[in-house]
């Protein structure tokens, strides 16, 4: 019989789907959802202050030896930080004329699961997930660009092309089989063979003796001696942590900061100026604005004013219910209007679907990805617009990162060096009987020699029907003490789901892989936002 746990909000404990009976530790976690109000709902109002937000620095989560004060030896420091699970971890960075550089810098440890409940139960075991799946990442430590091919009996599937000294990553499973070939060429480099013990598949042409070390170029040895550092530091961060990492060292911990997921039930209360809409509003009142013509002060001031009768005259209150906390997720309820709903779903189907694609590989080998996608760009209408703006307010940011900013905007554009939106357009997908996603990461790799190390830090999903057969989001990998099954999230109406595609320290989380699972009856329809840290374009 296949299990299913799906998180009830109203009684902060999850429901078991397809089962005969509800077992008493169900029962408890019904009792464990009556957490003190003190600890389960922080009232907050989501703009965050500016002022508060860091000057993007890659090197900023790099400290001098010398500014560690640890009690005793041990590995709790004195920093200010605003994460109780963030420690000092050593690192050495080496540099291509032979120097080395040492430091501190903050690393992300997860807590034991017992703190997952609200207990104190050192005993308390994760129960390891039936599925398999996890991400893996291919280094082409050469001067020469490469192929990596994915082998299947006798069959080479492309996946992607690797430039000199960089690195390429994808979900996988265990013994799956790949190759690194030359570019161009049939010669085989090396063999991998998919390992969640050991995700890191490195091709050394140095250290193979295929290249000497004084033959490259000082950019070549610049790229490759980054690379090196970046695997010793690897190598330290999973012994402390226990945890992968999938990222580029050094990184910068997100400019913004994560909602915390402490415990399974734990809510937090958003207060967002972004009512809802209630009334459509006429056509003639839902033209498109623009950024670059048009100051957001006067769009803000223009669409409030004329489109008031429309919406509801009270502020919004988003609340939040954490349903994963590693990797974390969270649920809201009634995050859209009926006509704000209805609004996405008329934009977007007087478009073409296309196909969906995967980010990066062969799409057209794999059954991977079967749904089909358009786009709605923020400036599309004054109701998109508002949803930006609460989705913002959601994540606690400003709303000026989720669109192009002017000359009033320097505040902002000054903290990243860029004017252009850390959001992608909303991505309206539609999915029809056995359509799927199958479980796949949000997160991209950029290139090593990157100053932002940019990546996806977070996706809203907005679910815009409900009462179709299959279509759950399901996060297979969800850390808990009940079940090896997947968590799964039953698309309602008008719901949002965010979840974290970063760990507090930078790293990707390699937990938040998730899927959306076939469509057995009816059909389905969702849009979500992607928002990238500490920039999308640069």
């Amino acid at each position: 019989m296949v299990e299913l746990y799906q998180y009830n909000n109203s009684r902060h404990s999850f429901k078991k789907l397809a089962v005969i009976f509800v077992s008493i530790f169900a029962l408890t976690l019904v009792y464990r959802g009556q957490y003190p109000e003190s600890s389960s709902l922080t009232n907050i109002h989501a703009q965050r202050q500016v002022d508060a937000l860091p000057v993007y620095d890659r090197r900023s989560n790099l400290y001098p030896i010398d500014a560690v004060d640890c009690e005793d030896g041990s590995e709790i420091c004195e920093f200010n930080l605003n994460d109780d699970n963030l420690f000092p971890l050593e690192y050495s960075i080496f540099n291509s004329d032979g120097s080395e550089e040492k430091g501190y810098t903050m690393v992300y440890k997860r807590p034991h699961v017992s703190t997952f409940y609200n207990s104190s139960d050192v005993d308390m075991k994760i129960k390891q997930p039936r599925f398999q799946g996890f991400a893996g990442k291919f280094f082409n430590l050469s001067p020469w660009r490469v192929t990596l091919f994915w082998i299947g009996g006798n069959q080479r599937v492309l996946m992607n092309h690797i430039e000199p000294f960089q690195a390429y990553g994808m979900a996988t499973f265990p013994s799956h089989n790949f190759v690194i070939v030359p570019y161009g060429k049939r010669e085989d480099l090396k063999l991998f063979s998919a390992d969640p013990k050991q995700p890191l598949c490195i091709f050394d042409a140095i250290e193979e003796g295929l290249v000497g070390l004084d033959s490259l170029g000082a950019k070549e040895k610049e790229l490759y001696f980054a690379q090196l550092t970046n695997l010793n530091f690897a190598k330290r961060y999973k012994e402390f942590t226990g945890v992968d990492w999938l990222a580029m060292f050094p990184k910068s911990r997100p400019i913004h900061d994560l909602w915390p997921a402490d415990f399974f039930g734990q809510m937090h209360q958003v207060e967002s100026e972004e009512s809802h809409f209630i009334l459509q509003p006429p056509n003639s009142a839902l033209s498109n604005i623009s950024y670059r013509r048009e100051s957001a002060s006067a769009i803000k001031e223009r669409v409030r004013r004329d489109l008031k009768e429309y919406r509801e005259p009270q502020h919004l209150t988003l609340n939040m219910t954490v349903i994963s906390c590693s990797p974390r997720v969270f649920e809201i309820e009634n995050f859209l209007s009926d006509v704000e709903v209805d609004h996405i779903l008329e934009l977007g189907t007087g478009r073409k679907l296309f196909r969906s694609s995967v980010s990066g590989g062969s799409e057209d080998s794999t059954n991977t990805r079967t749904s089909k996608n358009t786009w709605v760009n923020r400036e599309s209408s004054p109701i998109v617009d508002a949803i930006y703006r609460r989705a913002a307010d959601l994540l606690g940011m400003d709303e000026g990162m989720f669109r192009y900013r002017g000359d009033e905007d320097v505040h902002l554009t000054s903290l990243v060096k860029n004017n252009e939106a850390i959001t992608e357009e909303l991505q309206l997908v539609h999915y029809d009987v056995g359509q799927e996603y199958t479980a796949h990461h949000d997160f991209m790799y950029p290139p090593s020699h990157s100053d932002y190390q940019n990546a996806r830090l977070a996706t809203i999903l907005l679910y815009l029907n409900e009462g179709m057969v299959g279509g759950s989001t399901t996060f297979p990998r969800w850390i808990n003490s009940e079940t090896r099954q997947e968590l799964a999230v039953i698309p309602k109406r008008g719901k949002a789901v965010l979840f974290y595609s970063q760990l507090p320290d930078g790293n990707y989380d390699d937990l938040s892989q998730h899927a959306a699972k076939p469509v057995r009856n009816g059909e389905k329809w969702l849009t979500n936002l992607w928002v990238w840290d500490p920039v999308r374009f640069h």
